[in-house]
């Protein structure tokens, strides 16, 4: 990453651990191909849970194996997605059963074939300059 910026590690590492301070970094996950580790059987879930139990339920849903990651969204019905893995379908139902043992409905299933992200510097150098300065 130093090389590419033309700084040294040292100074990249102490941005890092800035912005991780700061929250503006909350953590670093790697993009996987879940199918080179033989978890081939990857998922994206769209859930619903009730409203004023969702914040609790998702420490445990998080505890579930075969999920990635579960996104809050601001929406009554269908307020969660949940990124799943697993080998086999049989590890998918496992998980779709503990999840639906939580209180979690199911409302939507789709396989998922790649993902693809931009670096925060996609947004361009206006919007990083602005808020290095906020």
């Amino acid at each position: 990453m130093a090389g590419k910026v033309g700084v040294s590690s040292s100074t990249v590492a102490n941005r890092i651990n800035d912005l991780e301070k700061r929250g503006v970094i909350l953590s670093n996950h790697p993009i996987i191909n879940y199918s080179e580790t033989g978890l081939g059987h990857h998922l994206l879930v769209t859930a619903t849970v009730p409203l004023r139990d969702r914040e609790k339920m998702m420490d445990g849903i998080m505890e579930v194996s075969g999920i990635v990651s579960i996104r809050e969204l601001l929406t009554n019905k269908e307020n969660l997605s949940l990124e799943v893995v697993g080998r086999t379908s049989e590890d998918i139902e496992e998980t779709l059963e503990s999840l639906d043992s939580l209180g979690v409905d199911i409302e939507r299933m789709r396989m998922m074939k790649q993902e693809r992200t931009n670096p925060y510097n996609h947004f361009g150098e206006e919007f990083a300059n602005e808020e290095d300065t906020g």
